[in-house]
């Protein structure tokens, strides 16, 4: 064989020996302590759960989902109250994967992405309901029992059975600048009217003391000026029947 056909030989083989490196390389996959995993071979996705660190995936892949607690954020839900007021709610769902759910939701979901955007429609529907029962100043006085009623709706979804629901928390309630406007206006009505409410009660109180007064004998020590000698405690004293 000629110097050219070793050479070619050797150039093939090495070619094919890089090829296999990066093969090898390529077909073990990390799992981290943070992520359920499940094998993907060929179009078929293995049920066994692979468990964390380097595993051989020969020509598959991995497909992982997060199994962490997560802050789930469902922004700005636009709702109206029962007096037909227009309601703006930020929520957080706290929760997390089962693992023993974890393979069904992979084969049922694309991706989360994809599930996100179920779980948010589900989720206004749901949070639209519960508001609709509440006049607007309600919303805002009986917070924590709407929250309440919020996640026992909420945990009644179908799209929620992968995970174990730890809470609801209401991060934020929007209403329109013209609401805003009349709560400004009655809360000043209402500060007004405690002002004149505590004015009228101050009134009674100096009308009552005066009732008690004998005016004779107050007017009498105003002239005299207290030429006895008495001290102002018994002055004081002599002025009450």
């Amino acid at each position: 064989m000629n110097k050219k056909g070793q050479g070619e030989i050797i150039g093939i083989v090495a070619a094919l020996l890089v090829l296999t490196i990066f093969w090898a390389l390529w077909a073990f996959s990390i799992v981290n302590y943070n992520e359920y995993a499940f094998e993907k071979q060929f179009g078929k996705l293995d049920p066994e759960l692979k468990t964390q660190g380097i595993r051989w995936v020969g020509f598959g892949s991995l497909i992982k989902i997060n199994n962490q607690v997560r802050s789930y954020e469902i922004a700005e839900i636009d709702a109206a109250s029962a007096d037909f007021q227009d309601v703006k709610v930020t929520l957080n769902l706290n929760i997390q994967m089962e693992k023993d759910k974890a393979f069904e939701f992979i084969t049922r979901y694309r991706d989360e992405g994809e599930f996100n955007k179920y779980l948010n429609n589900k989720v206004e529907e749901k949070v639209k309901t519960v508001l609709l029962k509440y006049n607007a100043e309600e919303i805002l006085k009986k917070r924590i029992i709407i929250r309440d009623e919020m996640k026992a709706e909420v945990m009644l979804l179908e799209e929620l059975k992968y995970f174990k629901f730890n809470d609801l928390t209401i991060k934020n309630i929007e209403y329109s600048e013209k609401f805003n406007e009349v709560l400004e206006l009655k809360a000043r009505v209402l500060q007004e009217r405690e002002v004149i409410i505590r004015q009228k009660e101050n009134l009674e109180l100096t009308k009552k003391n005066m009732d008690i007064i004998d005016m004779d004998k107050y007017f009498k020590y105003q002239l005299i000026e207290k030429w006895d000698g008495q001290s102002d405690l018994i002055i004081s004293q002599n002025l009450i029947r």
